[in-house]
């Protein structure tokens, strides 16, 4: 993994990255983040924490949630 900092994505390459998965911007919750990414809860905390991942969306009190776009976009500068 890369410890580069993560920059939420301009809306276009948001719109891109959605086309090219196939997939339209919704929010995403703990399990299917872990099944996006790989990465496991208490590893994707840290990464937060440090600023290399998206961070989450506070919901409520008790939830939390991703923007589907900025895992993708993730994935992708991890690959690079």
């Amino acid at each position: 993994m890369s410890d580069k900092s993560f920059c939420p994505p301009p809306e276009e390459l948001r719109t891109k990255l959605l086309a090219r998965s196939g997939q339209c911007e919704r929010l995403v919750r703990e399990p299917d983040r872990r099944a996006i990414t790989g990465v496991s809860r208490t590893q994707w905390w840290s990464l937060e924490r440090k600023k290399i991942a998206p961070a989450r969306l506070k919901l409520g009190c008790n939830s939390v949630a991703w923007r589907l776009s900025d895992l993708l976009a993730w994935i992708e500068q991890q690959g690079a």
